[in-house]
């Protein structure tokens, strides 16, 4: 099953869809010659806000495979559009807009798909110049393909440098306490949608206050990071853990039965001597708040044993 992708990602596309719209219909109010398709570049105006608007209803529930879909083929309306110019500015600046496109698979998809998307940018951009017919059109491609590959590289450089910044604990690695509700919206809705199981795991540390006023903060700190590097081993590929701050954790189970969640939990004790207490809960459609609340409450019950 096709993951969702993030909404922000989404909302983020779909109002890149309405601008991408309200340019066209501005080129077909006011053409760049008197034989610009300006019937063409009204009709993909109006289709054009007409997606981007579906797209911003439905940006909780639109997959990954989705979006990649609708930027492969702004890639190739674009090309088209080059294409169907008919004058050197029409051409000229028709194909600057794919850039569009380059702007947004660089902010928001891994290397591999910008890699994709940044070649399909460059296939579409070269074929539209021939077919329009450009004027130096092999100058014009490298002009803009090394533009492309330029922004792309930058722009995926720095964000993903941003997103370990703000997504990682700077002790421990593993997800601050914002990326970990981010993942759980996410694993919810695909929980929501095949029915899974989804449990939560609340974990926090016995005795850590006496391990930093016996030794100290920093002998506190790498007991933290020893045990971390010790549970991620024995994590499951989808499982999801972040720190909720201090000495306390959570850990998201996606699929996993009341056995499954005991062998997990079995796994991790097994891991690092380190002793630590329990609290897990199963969504049942409530928030992020409330679940996480229900967690707390099994763990501090069993504290109290």
């Amino acid at each position: 099953m096709a993951g969702y992708a993030r909404p922000a990602d989404v909302a983020l596309l779909g109002r890149g869809l309405l601008a991408a719209g309200a340019v066209s219909l501005v080129t077909a109010a006011v053409p760049f010659s008197p034989t610009a398709p300006r019937g063409t570049a009204a009709l993909l105006g109006v289709a054009a806000l007409a997606l981007g608007g579906t797209v911003l209803a439905r940006a909780r529930r639109t997959t990954v495979v989705a979006v990649h879909a609708l930027v492969a083929l702004a890639t190739a309306v674009t090309g088209g559009c080059v294409a169907l110019s008919t004058t050197p500015a029409g051409t000229a600046v028709t194909a600057v807009g794919s850039l569009w496109v380059v702007l947004y698979t660089s902010l928001v998809h891994p290397r591999r798909a910008v890699a994709a998307h940044v070649g399909g940018v460059a296939v579409a951009t070269a074929l539209g110049l021939l077919l329009a017919g450009a004027t130096s059109a092999p100058q014009t491609w490298f002009f803009l393909t090394a533009i492309a590959v330029g922004i792309a590289v930058a722009l995926t450089t720095t964000v993903e440098r941003l997103h370990r910044e703000a997504t990682r604990d700077p002790l421990t690695g593993v997800l601050t306490r914002r990326a970990l509700e981010e993942a759980v919206g996410q694993a919810c809705r695909r929980a929501e949608r095949s029915g899974a199981p989804l449990t939560l795991v609340v974990l926090d540390l016995d005795g850590f206050k006496g391990v930093n006023d016996r030794h100290g903060h920093a002998a506190g700190d790498a007991l933290l990071v020893a045990l971390t590097a010790a549970w991620r081993t024995v994590l499951r590929p989808d499982d999801v853990l972040g720190r909720l701050g201090g000495d306390e954790f959570a850990l998201l189970l996606p699929g996993a039965t009341p056995d499954g969640t005991r062998d997990v939990l079995g796994r991790l004790r097994a891991a690092h001597p380190q002793a630590w207490s329990a609290g897990t809960a199963v969504w049942a459609g409530e928030g992020w708040a409330q679940w996480c609340a229900a967690a707390d409450r099994d763990l501090y019950a069993h504290k109290r044993r």
